[in-house]
């Protein structure tokens, strides 16, 4: 893989140019602070402004000229990464070489940068018609987040967390959040994401210096932004544990454990800490969690636990029997003391060891995971994926066992459901 930069006044372009694939990603990010009355606009941005453009004005048209490109694609999503959140914009499309047209590469590369910066506006509002279609979308993705259990219970044990930490916001927001906005709302959410950090990523088999020019020919963004953007959350310790319970419709209760990770070091943050996570709880039917309370005791429906490493936290959630609660909150005690205590085999650790190789390299079998790796390399120092492999490959026990001191409970949040009678 050859990797190139480009810098513009208002952008950098970041190039891996491969033979693997025959077909290229593009993928524009723009970053800024986390603000959590921002986020749902975020969301609603990235859905209008891939939906309709002033040239393209319906979701139809748009549709129409991604066919006329040979198929390509063209979505937005927003995602919170620790501190930040990122709009990104991505267009994936067929290699040139496969195509017998000479205007085909500058049609496809003008595309994306029409619709980001010619949205469909009128009046400094966003064109109501379509406004209207995305938010009844979005509506309806509010409420089936709200009926899923395990995604209610999260939002809602993170929201706990601290109101003013970045990792209790969500990127949806509520339905009140959503009747808040209007098309003229809208609007000025869209000039201030235009005023954020913005980075392009491509991989492919393409002439990048061709590219890279014809980006800047059609994206005339005058904005000049140098902020330097930390990812990383600091949240605040409890000296004890909060423990919060809700009722709720559904039938079954939800357990959520959140712990804070404190003083990692690069490489424990990187790749130490995902192996203490994998053995815990992250490993499914092989994890320490699951072998406790599912297989030993049948206590639960799912366990899981997810590092967040953005947020320097820990989760385990547990989808359980009401009358269980208690008895599941004392195996999960168990599970991290047994951690501590270097209570897993060399097998376990082997058995993560292989299982983290494969990921990684099934990460280089598709242009979306090739594209990723490079992104958070930018933005994060993370290592590349055969560097990564090489410290992967050098773990030892002593090592996963050293960060499990480095865990601290925060939040017990126990979303109870109704009582039931029977066997799980």
């Amino acid at each position: 893989m050859e990797y190139k930069k480009y810098e513009y006044p208002s952008f950098n372009i970041y190039t891996i140019k491969t033979n693997k694939f025959k077909t290229v990603n593009m993928e524009i990010i723009f970053r800024d602070e986390a603000i959590k009355e921002e986020a749902l606009n975020k969301t609603m941005l990235a859905d209008i402004m891939t939906d309709c453009s002033a040239k393209y004005p319906s979701r139809k048209e748009v549709g129409k000229k991604l066919e006329e490109l040979y198929q390509a694609s063209f979505y937005g999503v927003v995602n919170k990464v620790g501190k930040c959140f990122m709009t990104s914009f991505v267009l994936s499309f067929l290699a040139p070489k496969y195509v017998d047209d000479s205007k085909y590469l500058e049609e496809v590369i003008k595309l994306p940068f029409e619709m980001i910066l010619n949205p469909f506006i009128e009046a400094s509002e966003f064109d109501i018609k379509n406004f209207k279609i995305v938010k009844n979308r979005i509506h309806d993705d509010i409420l089936s987040i709200n009926e899923d259990i395990n995604r209610t219970t999260l939002k809602k044990a993170l929201s706990n967390l601290d109101s003013n930490s970045p990792s209790s916001y969500g990127v949806m927001g509520s339905l009140e959040d959503l009747e808040a906005i209007s098309p003229k709302t809208l609007y000025e959410a869209y000039k201030k994401m235009m005023n954020s950090n913005c980075d392009i990523f491509i991989v492919g088999n393409i002439d990048m210096d061709e590219v890279a020019n014809l980006i800047f020919k059609y994206f005339k963004n005058p904005i000049i932004k140098t902020k330097e953007l930390s990812l990383y959350v600091n949240n605040e310790e409890r000296k004890k544990v909060q423990v919060i319970k809700e009722k709720s419709n559904f039938l079954e209760s939800n357990l959520v454990n959140i712990y804070n990770i404190s003083d990692l070091t690069d490489k424990e943050k990187i790749i130490t800490f995902y192996f203490y996570n994998y053995i815990l709880g992250a490993g499914g039917l092989n994890s320490k969690l699951y072998q406790l309370l599912r297989e030993k005791n049948s206590l639960c429906y799912g366990v899981k636990s997810l590092y967040l490493k953005y947020d320097n936290l820990l989760v385990v959630q547990t989808s359980i029997n009401k009358k269980d609660i208690k008895k599941a909150q004392k195996l999960i005690n168990q599970a991290f003391k047994e951690m501590k205590n270097g209570m897993f085999s060399d097998e376990e650790l082997e058995y993560a060891k292989e299982n983290f190789i494969f990921a990684l390299n099934l990460a280089l079998d598709n242009p979306g995971g090739v594209l990723n790796n490079y992104v958070f390399n930018i933005f994060d120092d993370l290592p590349l994926i055969d560097e990564r492999i090489k410290l992967i490959k050098d773990i030892t026990r002593d090592e996963v066992i050293k960060v499990a001191s480095k865990i601290k409970p925060n939040i017990t949040f126990i979303l109870e459901g109704k009582e039931q009678d029977g066997n799980n």
